[in-house]
């Protein structure tokens, strides 16, 4: 069963049930402030349904939360779900290829891109059938 989830967004929201104000309580809730009645943000969609499902992918969670997976992407590469550490799934680092669990960058590219305030996203790029069919990090030619 899909729940609805509403827009990420950490204001106040007006109440679907009795048209109060519902605020932020974390974890992707929303609680109407007069009636009680909760709401779950598109975060909160996801969590909920890991909750109750366990650890799933990309897919299973799409299809049991009705979200689009670009939506459950985007909030892996915020930061905000993992891979599990038993997954057979591997993502890598943006800018070095590095094993990575949650976000675009490991730890050490992201602690200095940080430092350098680098905060463009695609400056480095791993192509395949570019410069080699392996999959290795290049710079691009700009």
């Amino acid at each position: 069963m899909a729940e609805e989830g509403i827009p990420i967004k950490h204001s106040t929201v007006v109440c679907s049930e009795c048209s109060g104000v519902m605020r932020y309580k974390g974890a992707g809730t929303y609680i109407c402030d007069d009636c009680g009645h909760e709401e779950l943000d598109d975060y909160g969609t996801v969590r909920r349904f890991l909750e109750k499902r366990g650890p799933s992918n990309i897919f299973e969670i799409a299809e049991g939360t009705g979200l689009p997976r670009n939506v459950i992407s985007g909030l892996f590469k915020e930061g905000r779900l993992e891979v599990a550490k038993s997954s057979p799934v591997s993502v890598y680092c943006k800018r070095c290829g590095m094993p990575i669990r949650t976000g675009e960058y490991c730890f050490n590219c992201q602690e200095e891109i940080d430092k350098l305030g680098e905060r463009k996203k695609g400056t480095y790029n791993a192509l395949k059938g570019m410069g080699g069919d392996d999959g290795s990090m290049r710079f691009l030619d700009k």
